[in-house]
């Protein structure tokens, strides 16, 4: 059994190897991690966390928030309201992702959802 198991993995790294894969970075969408519950979380553009929110009400959000491509609410029955540089407020719902498209300036998690 251990060298069937040792032969699997030599030729899975000869096969990688031979295509110019490692492992590691196989693909993009590997490296990207989900967003947690109870979080409101932003993403770059390869969807890896930069930063996490889950207290309610107004925050202002990290320069690190700003660089932010992609939103996701992994609460469960919270809506969050983002508001940008411009004063326009946008409502993310439970469950939900999406791409920014500007720097996203704070952020209010509410109870619930209307």
């Amino acid at each position: 059994m251990f060298k069937k198991l040792k032969f699997a993995s030599v030729a899975l790294t000869g096969v990688l190897a031979a295509t110019g894969l490692s492992a590691a970075t196989a693909s993009p969408a590997a490296a990207a991690q989900t967003c947690p519950w109870p979080y409101v979380c932003f993403q770059d553009s390869n969807e890896n966390i930069l930063t996490m929110y889950k207290d309610t009400g107004w925050q202002t959000t990290s320069a690190k928030t700003r660089t932010a491509r992609w939103v996701t609410n992994a609460r469960h029955d919270d809506c969050a309201y983002l508001q940008y540089a411009s004063g326009y407020t946008d409502q993310i719902r439970p469950g939900q992702s999406f791409g920014l498209g500007s720097a996203v300036v704070s952020i209010n998690i509410t109870t619930g959802c209307p």
